[in-house]
């Protein structure tokens, strides 16, 4: 009759749990907690501003912290006294059932049923244990993201503490010191332009190469210890099917998608480079010799961690701002700059920051996980490079013109500076007629294996005829136009 008594105060304590939504608690004390990290370490807002917020989620987590007290005695109680009933009516002694209790075979086999009927009361009750992970309080916008509270909670983390990066790069250093060192790695790839040119599919392209090796989402969060931290993550790896990125375009991830995380070094080393609403340009003789070695080191270990890769492939968007320094960093790189058409492009920049200015609004997490990757090109986390005659904060992006002028600012730079080895490609040819296209990039790049690169012109799809971009100033038209042709004269 103990072991009856106990499996029924254990069935009145997870259902007690459930019923008073200890998990719908639990998990907004996390947020609460991760949003709070988030505030303290959010650049743009001030001193005064952080302190209010940090008071209001003190406040928020001891309210939390009551609740799931008392829920917790609420079910231990409504076990304690299903045990101490069958005592009282002389069914067991208090002893027999602490006896059953502590037993191995008791504590292995009430773990596992309580696990299963957690689960089978969530599904009966029309929500699964993963839902309530993200249930949300009152009017909170549902979040977006496809992160747990513990993900989103590590990712934060791991944003805001750059030198805990760089300290466990170092210990990599040294754990995997002769790997690192015996690691040969040819000429390096850096795929820079604005957003919306083309970059992720020529990323993509790459990646599917034996040769090259890439960041990806099994990178995240903790990119620049890539042998370490894929060590430790390989233990709790998890095998996710693609599903379409936050962009909304089509292009469809998962946890072995190569992607652009290497802005988050140049922040490491250049933090003040993204400070007061804008990122500041490189110049070529902004030379830092802990940083270089620093991101060749990151070049190897990614490249040791890939089978059959020797050589190191990365998108950037950014990199257009530091051109020049790229060049006289690594000379022996390759830099790969995808053009598209201005007007499908800057529809594109529009739709996008429309897109994301929405996202943010709704879902915080979605904001600190674009700044903390260092992608500020859109919604609440845009900061333009200050290009000669660019915008100099987010104001008015709303409007055409302000992508307009944006564009041309950025690629007025790029025809400037970029060296005369840097390689153009003109994104409509390629995805019109990759059969021409591809074996000239494939003769550029010197891929290795020209009939597997030529293989994927699958890959490519023509796009649709340019867009009007209404309420657009023409002489910004005209001038987006000429400039888009002075580049194409580059162009493979």
């Amino acid at each position: 009759m103990a072991v009856v008594a106990l499996v029924v105060g254990l069935i009145a304590f997870i259902a007690v749990l459930r019923g008073l939504q200890v998990q719908r608690h639990a998990s907004h004390a996390v947020r609460t907690a991760q949003d709070a990290i988030g505030v303290i370490t959010d650049p743009d807002l001030s001193d005064d501003a952080k302190e209010q917020r940090v008071q209001r989620a003190s406040l928020s987590l001891v309210k939390s912290f009551v609740i799931l007290v008392a829920i917790s005695l609420a079910a231990c109680l409504s076990a304690m006294l299903i045990v101490a009933g069958g005592d009282l009516f002389g069914l067991f002694s208090l002893d027999q059932a602490m006896a059953t209790a502590t037993s191995w075979s008791f504590i292995l086999w009430s773990s596992v049923g309580a696990v299963a009927l957690w689960i089978i009361l969530g599904k009966l009750g029309g929500r699964s244990g993963t839902e309530d992970d993200t249930a949300t309080d009152g009017d909170m916008p549902r979040e977006e993201v496809p992160y747990s509270a513990l993900d989103k909670a590590l990712h934060n983390y791991a944003f805001s503490s750059p030198g805990l990066q760089l300290t466990l790069s170092s210990i990599e250093d040294r754990v995997w010191r002769n790997r690192i060192a015996a690691t040969q790695t040819g000429r390096p790839l850096f795929i820079t332009s604005l957003p919306r040119a083309g970059t992720t599919i020529l990323l993509e392209l790459l990646a599917r190469q034996e040769e090259f090796a890439s960041t990806t989402y099994r990178n995240m969060p903790f990119t620049m210890s890539p042998l370490l931290w894929g060590r430790f993550s390989s233990m709790f790896r998890k095998a996710g099917e693609k599903a379409e990125r936050a962009h909304g375009d089509g292009i469809a991830v998962d946890f072995d998608s190569p992607e652009a995380f290497e802005e988050m070094i140049w922040m490491a080393f250049w933090r003040e480079r993204y400070e007061k609403g804008c990122i500041r340009l490189w110049e070529a003789t902004d030379r830092d010799a802990e940083f270089e070695a620093f991101f060749t080191r990151h070049m190897q270990k990614l490249v040791a961690s890939t089978p059959e890769a020797h050589r190191y492939v990365s998108k950037n968007n950014a990199s257009i701002a530091r051109l020049p320094l790229l060049s006289t960093a690594f000379p022996e790189a390759q830099i790969l700059i995808p053009i598209r058409d201005p007007a499908s492009q800057i529809a594109s920049l529009q739709r996008q920051h429309a897109r994301f200015s929405d996202l943010h609004a709704r879902d915080r997490f979605a904001q600190q996980y674009m700044a903390g990757i260092g992608h500020f090109e859109f919604g609440a986390a845009l900061r333009p490079i200050a290009f000669p005659g660019a915008p100099e904060s987010a104001e008015g992006a709303e409007h055409v013109d302000y992508w307009l002028r944006y564009w041309i600012a950025a690629y007025e730079h790029v025809l400037q500076t970029a060296s005369k080895e840097a390689i153009f490609i003109d994104h409509l040819a390629l995805s019109s007629r990759p059969d021409i296209q591809l074996p000239r990039l494939a003769e550029a790049l010197g891929i290795n294996d020209r009939e597997r690169f030529l293989a994927a012109s699958s890959m490519f799809r023509a796009p649709a005829s340019p867009p009007q971009l209404p309420g657009a100033s023409a002489d910004l038209v005209r001038r987006a136009n000429d400039l888009h042709a002075a580049l194409l004269e580059r162009a493979l």
